[in-house]
C-alpha cells in the first residue's frame, strides 16, 4: 500500500498560488469568521493564517465570543461583502449551539463565498454552471489524482454523513470521468457489499475506522477525508492497519487531506481576486 501523503500535493498547489498573486495588481484578502472558543476551529484558522502569509494572502480574523449575537456575526459578514479589500469570506464550522449555520453562510456574498458553501454556488456546482466545487470535496480529488492512476471510467464510491455532501462530492467525481455512487454513513452496515466493488473510495462520514480491509478489493484507492478524535488521537474513517495489505492507495490522518484543503481554499481567494480584476 502507497501512502497518499497531503504534503506534495498542497506544495504543488501553493506554488501555482505563488504565480497567480505575483500576477495581481493588489493582495488577495480573506476575511474570517470565528465564533466561539473551541480550540480545533483555532487551531485550524491559525494554520490557514500562516499558509496565507507565506503566499502573500492578507487573512483578516474576526473573533466573536460564545456569547456574542447571531445578529453581530451577520452585521460582520455584511461589512465584509462591501469591503473591496476582502475578496472571500469563510465562517469557520462548526458554529456553537444556537446559532443558524445556513443563515450564517447564506449571509455571504457569493461572489465572496471562499469555501463554496453558499447555496447558490452549490447549486451552480451540481446543474453544471460552474465548474467550481466547494474547497473540501476538490481538496479529496486533488488527492485522488496525486496517486498518478488513471481514474476515468472506474466505479468509486462516496461515503457520507449527508445525501446532500455526498451528492455534491459524487458530482466532483463525476467531472474527472468516474463511474460514482453514494452510500450514507447510516446505512454501512446494511450496504457494505458496495464497498467490496469499488475501485476508489471517497470517504467522509467521521466514523473512526469504519471502513477496514475485510471489505475492500485489493488494489483500491481510499482518500480518507474523515477526522475524529478516538482514544486521544486523531483518526480518519479507515483502519489504515487492517486495509494495509489490500489497499493500493491511502491518504493518512493526519497528514493527508487537511494541508490541501488549506491550499485548494487559499487558491479559491486567489480565482476570487483575479475574477474582481476582471470585473473592475
Amino acid at each position: 500500500m502507497q501512502l497518499l501523503y497531503g504534503k506534495p500535493v498542497a506544495e504543488r498547489i501553493q506554488e501555482e498560488i505563488r504565480g497567480r498573486v505575483a500576477g495581481l495588481p493588489m493582495r488577495p484578502g480573506l476575511g474570517v469568521v470565528l465564533v466561539g472558543d473551541d480550540p480545533a476551529s483555532h487551531l485550524y484558522v491559525d494554520l490557514k493564517a500562516k499558509a496565507a502569509a507565506a503566499l502573500g494572502i492578507r487573512l483578516e480574523q474576526h473573533v466573536f465570543k460564545v456569547t456574542d449575537t447571531e445578529a453581530a456575526v451577520l452585521e460582520c459578514i455584511d461589512a465584509l461583502n462591501h469591503d473591496d479589500t476582502i475578496h472571500g469570506i469563510i465562517v469557520q464550522l462548526p458554529l456553537p449551539s444556537g446559532f443558524d449555520t445556513d443563515r450564517v453562510i447564506a449571509a455571504i456574498d457569493p461572489e465572496k463565498d471562499a469555501d463554496g458553501f453558499h447555496q447558490s454556488n452549490i447549486e451552480a456546482f451540481l446543474t453544471g454552471e460552474s465548474s467550481s466545487a466547494p474547497v473540501f470535496p476538490e481538496a479529496l480529488i486533488e488527492m485522488l489524482r496525486s496517486s498518478g492512476e488513471v481514474l476515468e471510467g472506474k466505479q468509486a464510491l462516496v461515503i457520507a454523513h449527508s445525501e446532500y455532501f455526498g451528492g455534491v462530492l459524487q458530482k466532483a467525481c463525476e467531472n474527472i470521468g468516474l463511474r460514482a455512487d453514494v452510500l450514507l454513513s447510516s446505512m454501512l452496515d446494511s450496504q457494505r457489499e458496495k464497498i467490496s466493488v469499488a475501485d476508489i473510495i471517497l470517504t467522509a462520514s467521521g466514523m473512526p475506522g469504519s471502513i477496514d480491509g475485510s471489505v475492500i478489493a485489493s488494489g483500491t484507492i481510499i482518500v480518507d477525508g474523515g477526522i475524529a478524535k478516538w482514544d486521544g488521537r486523531v483518526v480518519g474513517d479507515v483502519d489504515a492497519e487492517s486495509v494495509a495489505d489490500k489497499a493500493g492507495f491511502l491518504s493518512p490522518v493526519p497528514g493527508g487531506v487537511g494541508p490541501v484543503t488549506i491550499a485548494c481554499l487559499l487558491r479559491r481567494v486567489v480565482a476570487l481576486a483575479e475574477a474582481k480584476k476582471k470585473s473592475a
